[in-house]
């Protein structure tokens, strides 16, 4: 019985309700920091997901629910647990295709998600919402609240072949991703010229055509014989169509030509798989012709207006099994050939092969080739031998009446003559002509694909080696020879399982790492794996048959270098004729950031999110709000990290409503530096600064690493000063003698050891003692003010830096009261830090 599935994840322990509302108390910040690093780890499988669907072609299996969330297996192999430790498995709705019967968690509900009114069943489908299941009812015509929760906000739909994923992203909202589940089903197109290899935008539709003038009943090529006034279409050039992923098969698709108002063009549309290259690197990969033909609606006396509306021609989109996969920019265009159409209209330089004229190419033998003809100037035409015995020594056959022919082994390097006979748009039987037809003169080896290779890019530059295996050490002395006699060609074919066009070949030949010129061969390996005997020619069989390994090596990357899976030929040419060709995937990536730098412990909190950047003490204003991030990171031993090619992104915080820019980095000296703006008017920090950035590899622009986003915390030298006041040689309780006039003194710091007495700051390790002398950190005797609160003490009490300590004025005279001494010091980089200390009053 076939079935549907759709799962609902429990998300409970981050949403609240369906709007996505996040819970966050204090209380609760490590739980919620800890769901956060797990919703970063979902957006990375999620993103590996999507690059395995578009450039590999791969597609979802099955969809099961697990404790957290639920699990995606893919037709590769792989599978990805999509969960949040603190949620359970969610749960588990099945359709019956047959019956339209829901059970959930394999219990049947009695509830049906289809009308049985074809199209209008999609709308049936259950969803969530308020943490339950809404489904069809029937009787009432509409979605009720079910009795069945659904276990959260996150949930998986599939159906039509495609599987719809709903997770909330970190700040809560829904984020939807949608992958295949069968390999047919298709995530982009795009038309290509198969002269350039570029992109067509808008394609055009040609349709060549005429009407017959008279019956020609002896006609008997393949579109058979011919009446008067029959519509005669010609043979239409396909269109050539790339699809996404390239495992998709249109050979049984609905296929259909749609206007932007809903018209559907009459024609019928088939799909083939592309036969030819595009380019001498490039196959045919995820590549079909689609073949366009008016339908029987269309008629010798509709056809000139079949394709219009009012004035112009329709536009037309390309809609494949239902979906619109490309922009309104095709256009049907019918063109009256019989006008010109004579005797001589087809002539043997309109007769190609792969778009090529004759005299300029040579074809494949032991193979069935099919030569191409001038869709505008003929409606119908088939070859016939122009020699019989010729073909027959030539081991040729001509595939009944068709263009086609099929050659053996015996064909290599055979020139031979066919006679083509066509009939042009009026339906008269032209002149018939000959054509002469070459064949490649050698056997082209197969394709020898080697091991794929995996390199990271790193500032340490290191070579990419190619273990070539016995491509060439096993080749016949014969083959060596002709191999030999033809210098070899790199070229990178296709990048991310995209084939490279002819126009953009020099373009991905600069996204590899090294440049195609930059390979070496070499006999063997040293015992690390280097590079061991250079092979320095190979235009002699001898060393050709020693060649192991290709190596691609410099001191640098290239200047547009980038990260991608690549396969690259090395390809044997002589003129037209491909000797040999070596199949090489050589996949490039670039480290992660913890693979170049790891954070220094004592300057990050305890799970490392959050830097306390400590804004060391100086005299130059703008060297005090400076943190050398030296300090908070160190290089991987080995990894070659290069501070020089670092640059951190301070983010901007929004301050009244307007994004404003709180801090800098300047990647000379590794320096991030607080701006004035992230003070607010008392002198506080208004809160942490969120950063990221990027690392490039050797400093290239697309070897780009990311920095994940941390917090830091700017902190004043003062941010863990204490007031200490000694009696003795030792801290002691700060106690005051105020005499009858209101005036007492708090001594400063002095004495010999052991004897020390009086008040003394301490602040990131530094001391000094307190008086109108003071400077700390660049901070002077101006920048520290002090005040004595307390229940006893007066309005007007004033306490002051004096050449002896602080000066008190204005106090209380009475016996034992308590107070509290407090101390604000602005540092230079202008954030205030408040100290303070107990002390007790007394009077003489």
């Amino acid at each position: 019985m076939n079935k549907k599935f759709l799962s609902a994840i429990l998300f409970g322990a981050l949403m609240v309700s369906s709007t996505g509302t996040f819970v966050s108390c204090k209380d609760y910040d490590d739980d919620i920091d800890e769901i956060n690093k797990e919703l970063t780890d979902l957006k990375s499988k999620l993103s590996d997901l999507e690059s395995k669907v578009n450039a590999g072609g791969a597609y979802v299996t099955k969809i099961e629910s697990v404790d957290g969330g639920f699990k995606v297996s893919v037709s590769d192999g792989t599978s990805y647990n999509l969960t949040v430790a603190s949620a359970a498995a969610g749960s588990k709705v099945v359709i019956d295709d047959k019956t339209g019967e829901i059970s959930i968690d394999d219990k049947a509900t009695g509830w049906f998600a289809t009308t049985g009114e074809g199209e209008e069943a999609v709308d049936m489908t259950p969803y969530v919402k308020d943490g339950y299941w809404y489904l069809y009812d029937k009787t009432a015509k509409e979605f009720v609240k079910s009795e069945y929760k659904a276990a959260g906000n996150a949930y998986a739909v599939v159906a039509n072949g495609i599987c719809t994923l709903n997770i909330p992203d970190a700040d809560g909202k829904m984020q939807t991703i949608q992958l295949p589940t069968t390999s047919a089903a298709i995530t982009g197109v795009q038309f290509i010229d198969v002269t350039s290899g570029a992109v067509e935008t808008t394609p055009a539709y040609a349709l060549n055509y005429g009407v017959a003038t008279k019956d020609n009943a002896e006609w008997d090529g393949p579109k058979g014989a011919i009446t008067k006034d029959q519509l005669l279409v010609g043979t239409i050039e396909p269109l050539t169509l790339q699809v996404y992923p390239s495992s998709a098969d249109l050979s049984n698709a609905d296929i259909k030509l749609v206007g932007s108002d809903g018209t559907v063009a009459p024609v019928k549309v088939t799909a083939t798989p592309f036969e030819g290259v595009i380019t001498k690197a490039a196959s045919a990969n995820g590549l079909w012709n689609l073949n366009i033909r008016p339908d029987e609606t269309v008629t010798d006396k509709t056809i000139a207006d079949a394709f219009k509306v009012e004035t112009d021609n329709y536009a037309y989109a390309l809609q494949i099994n239902g979906n619109i996969l490309t922009g309104y920019a095709s256009e049907v265009t019918p063109a009256d050939k019989a006008s010109s159409a004579d005797a001589t209209s087809l002539k043997a330089d309109d007769v190609k092969y792969n778009a090529k004229a004759l005299s300029s190419k040579k074809v494949p033998f032991g193979e069935t080739v099919t030569l191409e003809f001038d869709g505008t100037k003929a409606y119908d035409a088939y070859l016939t031998p122009k020699s019989a015995s010729a073909l027959e020594l030539a081991g040729v056959t001509i595939d009944g009446k068709t263009m086609s022919f099929t050659s053996t082994e015996k064909a290599a390097g055979k020139t031979v003559e066919f006679t083509v006979n066509f009939v042009n748009f009026k339906g008269e039987t032209g002149t018939a002509f000959d054509i002469t037809v070459n064949f490649e003169g050698a056997t082209v080896d197969p394709e020898a694909p080697v091991a794929a290779v995996k390199y990271t890019a790193t500032d340490g530059v290191k070579p990419i080696i190619i273990d070539l295996g016995t491509t060439f050490t096993s080749l016949s002395a014969q083959t060596a020879t002709a191999l030999a006699a033809v210098a070899p060609t790199w070229n990178v074919i296709s990048i991310d399982g995209k084939a490279v066009a002819t126009a953009d070949q020099s373009t991905a030949n600069g996204k590899f790492a090294f440049a195609m010129t930059q390979v070496k061969y070499y006999s063997d390996l040293k015992a690390d794996g280097t590079p061991k005997t250079e092979v320095t020619d190979i235009d002699n069989a001898d060393n050709l048959k020693k060649v192991k390994y290709a190596v691609f090596a410099h001191s640098d990357y290239q200047a547009t270098a980038a990260p991608g899976a690549y396969v690259l030929n090395m390809t044997f040419v002589d003129g037209e004729n491909e000797l040999k060709k070596v199949v090489a995937p050589v996949t490039i990536s670039v480290p992660t950031f913890t693979d170049l730098f790891t954070k220094v412990t004592s300057v990050w909190n305890a799970d490392k999110t959050v830097l306390n950047a400590l804004l060391v003490g100086s005299a130059d204003a703008a060297a005090a709000k400076q943190y050398v991030m030296t300090n908070a990171f160190k290089s991987v031993e080995n990894s070659g990290a290069d501070w020089n090619n670092l640059t951190l992104t301070p983010k901007q915080m929004s301050i009244s409503g307007t994004p404003t820019d709180v801090a800098t980095y300047t990647v000379s000296g590794s320096i991030l530096a607080m701006a004035d703006a992230l003070l607010d008017a008392n002198g506080a920090v208004r809160g942490n600064v969120t950063v990221d950035g990027t690392y490039l590899v050797k400093g290239k622009k697309d070897l780009k690493v990311e920095v994940p986003a941390f917090a830091v915390n700017f902190m004043s030298p003062f941010n863990d000063a204490v007031l200490n006041f000694y009696k003795g040689g030792k801290v002691a309780d700060l106690n005051v003698t105020i005499a009858s006039n209101g005036e007492g003194t708090i001594a400063k710091f002095e004495g010999a050891a052991g004897k020390e007495a009086g008040l003394q700051l301490v602040a990131s390790s530094e001391k000094v003692a307190v008086s109108n002398a003071m400077t700390l950190f660049g901070a002077t005797n101006d920048k520290f003010t002090f005040v004595v609160k307390g229940e006893g003490v007066p309005a007007g009490a004033t306490a002051k830096l004096s050449a002896d300590g602080i000066a008190l004025e204005g106090m209380t005279y009475a016996p034992n009261y308590s107070a509290t001494l407090e101390m604000t010091v602005t540092a230079l980089n202008g954030i205030k830090t408040t100290i303070t200390l107990p002390m007790t009053i007394n009077k003489p």
